[in-house]
């Protein structure tokens, strides 16, 4: 879930925080970028984060509990997450497109970072004070596409503003933007006891730190006006031939497995505190923070670490099969816990693991890729929606496994399909 790697001309993918890249040239970067985005331009993101992420985490289980029967709850947040994880999975790449290519006297990038974020505010308002699940559905796909627009124009003021020797160090504190940004919006979320301030309060404060960076730095005026965009060109950053690359294909279905495990432990634990472990509702957003900080803690840790004991060693595969079983150990506690204490050990078992598998798996994933630039970038941009993607499907199986089997088969099944995925990586060949 941390960006890893940008190339010349980038978009923030939905619901990861890896970058969708595209291949729109860029002209050079300045000689150093300025402190002021050094310092800047983590923040906003983490910002925007917390702003989207507030809903995702809590509010919208709340609200769907406060508009449906115990019956029918499940059902209709799978439909609004699954919706809303689609449209972002969409959005994000076209909007970042679409910045690529606007010639606004005040810069390419500003308009969609200003515009996207009130725009997603606003739908904050709507997502908070909505009486039907219609509307929290309307709100939450508004709010997906106005966020998404300002984070993937925010990613792409990386190229325009950072030297290459400086956007490792600058991506690698982007890349813990979104565990701080969901620690905050969790934080945020138990501080109130209505989804309406759980919502808008860490819209708020998201949106205003990301208006207030977009006047700090001297966005890049595109003069020119470019190609129109087509059909063909926007596909064509959404897929690759398995058959040309099998040992992408291998590491795109391992990646897209054990993401699949992992969401399913991460969107239904408000409901499996209330739902199995008896919780009380009043006490169910304190206990998300708490989950969500040992997690963050974990994944921050472990992300640095693990790139540099894989390139250590010189082995990525045993790394990325390690990384994913913690994973999915810490899905395991969780489906068998009997305590609130047990599922704060899964899930900082499952944080270790995400940190380590998310770095080493960026690199693997480099090490496997195509000579040229271009198809590096579009090969990136494939492997988010391995990421992405499971957000929009969990949501579409959850209901039904919930039914006939409850949160613990929920979970276990999708430990299952992780601990499969990471298998899988074993039929790359020419990596170790």
């Amino acid at each position: 879930m941390a960006v890893k790697t940008i190339s010349q001309d980038s978009a923030a993918s939905p619901a990861s925080g890896t970058p969708l890249i595209s291949t729109t040239p860029s002209p050079p970067a300045p000689a150093k970028a300025s402190r002021a985005y050094v310092i800047g331009m983590p923040i906003a993101s983490a910002g925007l984060w917390m702003a989207v992420l507030a809903p995702a985490l809590v509010v919208l289980a709340i609200k769907v509990s406060e508009i449906t029967t115990p019956d029918t709850r499940a059902g209709a947040l799978s439909l609004v997450a699954g919706v809303g994880a689609l449209v972002a999975l969409l959005a994000n790449p076209l909007f970042g497109r679409l910045s690529d290519r606007t010639t606004s006297r005040f810069g390419m990038r500003k308009p969609w970072i200003v515009g996207g974020s009130l725009v997603g505010l606003a739908s904050l308002f709507l997502l908070g004070s909505a009486a039907d699940v219609a509307t929290v559905l309307v709100a939450w796909v508004i709010a997906q596409l106005g966020f998404n627009a300002a984070l993937a124009a925010l990613v792409a003021t990386l190229p325009d503003q950072a030297a290459p020797a400086e956007r490792g160090r600058l991506s690698g504190l982007i890349g813990m933007t979104l565990p701080i940004g969901l620690v905050a919006a969790a934080f945020f979320a138990q501080l109130f006891d209505n989804a309406l301030q759980m919502a808008v309060v860490p819209g708020v404060v998201g949106t205003a730190v990301a208006i207030a960076f977009a006047f700090t730095f001297k966005d890049r005026v595109l003069t020119e006006k470019p190609a129109p965009l087509n059909l063909k060109e926007i596909l064509g950053s959404f897929y690759f031939n398995p058959r040309i690359h099998p040992g992408l294909g291998w590491a795109w279905l391992t990646k897209f497995m054990v993401y699949i495990g992992y969401c399913a432990g991460l969107l239904y634990l408000p409901y499996f505190f209330t739902d199995h472990l008896h919780v009380a509702e009043s006490e169910v957003t304190s206990l998300v923070f708490q989950a969500t900080l040992v997690s963050a803690a974990g994944t921050v840790a472990t992300s640095l670490l693990g790139g540099w004991i894989s390139d250590r060693i010189g082995k990525r595969k045993g790394m990325v099969i390690l990384s994913a079983l913690i994973m999915m150990a810490g899905l395991v506690v969780i489906a068998t816990s009997s305590t609130t204490g047990q599922v704060l050990v899964g899930q900082a078992i499952a944080g270790l693991g995400l940190g380590c598998f998310s770095a080493v798996d960026v690199a693997l994933i480099a090490d496997l890729l195509p000579g040229t630039q271009s198809e590096n970038a579009k090969t990136f941009g494939v492997f988010n929606i391995a990421q992405a993607l499971p957000q929009s499907l969990v949501p579409a199986v959850a209901f039904p496994v919930i039914t006939f089997g409850g949160y613990p088969t929920l979970f276990l099944g999708g430990a299952v399909v992780g601990i499969v995925g990471a298998i899988l990586v074993t039929r790359i060949k020419g990596v170790k």
